[in-house]
């Protein structure tokens, strides 16, 4: 078994922004696009239209201040709440962040117990008004007394003064117990007529929500989507499911990864988008907890990178890896070899150890600013691969950059960085990130922030400079100051994909 040195790499040249979706193609990544219509921002994930990409955040175990009874004790435990920190000149807003909870004035449902408001979001403008809107997911009573699915998706609207109000959308099989409604939310313009859709998971099914929506929180219609498999779609693992655009039409396209079973592990699929909705390929994509869709060779095609840290690599558990399956015509180009990458590979800084968990999320950004999307994986228990416990008590963790380029993702040139690297905050206690990434655009440099979650319950969105993570400064947001909220545990968030 090979071993070398871990060291971080700097990539050069200048960042371009290669983050959120358009509101025309809510779920595509890395597009650059112009404003179109009456739109008031291009971005899927600007809340208040003042051109700037926001950041949404969702904490579903965090308790709410709420009435008690003697028949409900601890009453909002696990109520949850969403928030929004607002892109702007200088970057992510760090405090005054304001929660939104189900008793927020014009917020339907009730905060309550195990309620979990943000188990899964999702964000695209889903009524064209040029505002991008929240998709939250939350469980009324699973199973419900009458033994009905209870679970709401509610949709948060956006205006000139960021998410204000919201609508549910109707569950459109009730009959299905627990929980069933919303275990997946994905935005996308998945028919190709620049309307935002929303795909919802619902059991083991999807169902394609067609906009655009009224404020009523009715879609246009209902499809039902043509995924070739059998998969429970649960709220806890959101990343098994990415949209993008795949082939070469106006349709935003999906992947759902497979999922492991007593028998082994099943592939995922490929589904391509059209007029008449989403419809299974017979192309494959292998199995993982995270997926994202990008164009990294430019060919024209998105490519799909699958992030398993899962994987047992010879004989260490769970140190992880990484597939990248180039895209094609008919979904995939079968044509072209998948590319496998671990900790072991030649170029890629480390050495793989037991309980990495390399690939703990994958995202898709252009980080060193040559116009080619890179490759963010995270490893979510680098460093401190030996303890018992899964290493929760000590400091680790840490995010490679692979470069994107002609011939695809590549490992020579890849970087790594921990909360030991240059230009990352350094505070006191446990430190321990990598499970959750998100590059965005926040600032409107052209230079995407790499924002992570880590054990010590804030939000680092960390600067890009010239190709380094890092080099730029770094904005820790901080969690919403609220009497009604305590959050649950130390950890702060989940972004949407």
């Amino acid at each position: 078994m090979r071993r070398h040195t871990r060291h971080a790499v700097a990539v050069a040249a200048a960042a371009t922004a290669l983050t959120g979706g358009l509101l025309v193609s809510a779920g595509t990544q890395a597009q650059a696009a112009t404003t179109a219509g009456p739109a008031a921002t291009r971005y899927s994930d600007d809340f208040n239209g003042d051109g700037y990409h926001d950041l949404a955040v969702a904490v579903g175990s965090a308790n709410v201040v709420v009435p008690e009874t003697a028949e409900k004790p601890n009453a909002g435990w696990g109520a949850g709440y969403v928030t929004v920190s607002y892109g702007g000149k200088y970057g992510a807003q760090k405090t005054g962040l304001k929660a939104i909870t189900q008793d927020t004035p014009g917020v339907p449902g009730k905060a309550a117990l195990n309620h979990g408001f943000g188990q899964v979001i999702a964000n695209g403008d889903l009524d064209g008004d040029g505002y991008a809107d929240l998709v939250v997911r939350s469980e009324d009573w699973v199973g419900g007394p009458d033994g009905k699915d209870t679970a709401r998706v509610t949709v948060l609207w956006g205006g000139p003064t960021g998410l204000k109000g919201g609508s549910d959308i109707a569950n459109n099989d009730p009959d299905l117990k627990f929980g069933a409604f919303g275990g997946v939310l994905v935005t996308g313009d998945f028919t190709g007529d620049g309307k935002t859709d929303l795909v919802v998971g619902h059991s083991n099914r999807l169902d394609l929500f067609k906009g655009p929506f009224t404020r009523t929180g009715k879609p246009a219609a209902i499809l039902p989507v043509d995924d070739g498999i059998d998969f429970r779609y649960s709220p806890y693992e959101p990343g098994r499911i990415a949209a993008g655009r795949i082939d070469k039409d106006a349709a935003d396209d999906l992947v759902v990864l497979g999922d492991r079973t007593l028998l082994g592990e099943r592939p995922g699929k490929v589904l391509l988008g059209g007029p008449k909705g989403l419809k299974a390929t017979s192309a494959k994509v292998r199995t993982g907890t995270s997926a994202v869709i990008a164009d990294f060779d430019k060919d024209g095609y998105g490519d799909v990178a699958v992030g398993h840290p899962d994987h047992n690599w010879e004989d260490l558990t769970q140190a992880g890896r990484v597939h990248i399956a180039y895209g094609g015509s008919g979904g995939l180009d079968a044509g072209r070899r998948v590319r496998v990458i671990t900790e072991d590979t030649v170029g890629v800084p480390g050495s793989p150890q037991r309980r990495d968990q390399f690939g703990s999320d994958v995202r898709a950004a252009d980080i060193n600013g040559d116009g080619y999307p890179d490759l963010v994986v995270g490893a979510s228990g680098e460093k401190s691969p030996l303890c018992d416990d899964g290493c929760r008590n000590r400091s680790g963790g840490g995010l490679y950059v692979f470069k994107g380029g002609k011939s695809g993702v590549v490992a020579a040139g890849s970087a790594f960085y921990d909360y030991a690297s240059e230009g990352v905050l350094k505070p006191g206690g446990i430190v321990r990130f990598g499970d959750q990434l998100k590059p965005v655009d926040l600032n409107g440099d052209r230079k995407p922030e790499l924002n992570l979650t880590w054990s010590g319950g804030t939000i680092w969105s960390v600067g890009v400079k010239n190709g380094v993570v890092g080099a730029a400064p770094t904005r820790e947001v901080r969690p919403v100051s609220d009497p009604r909220i305590e959050s649950w545990g130390n950890r702060f968030g989940l972004m949407t994909r």
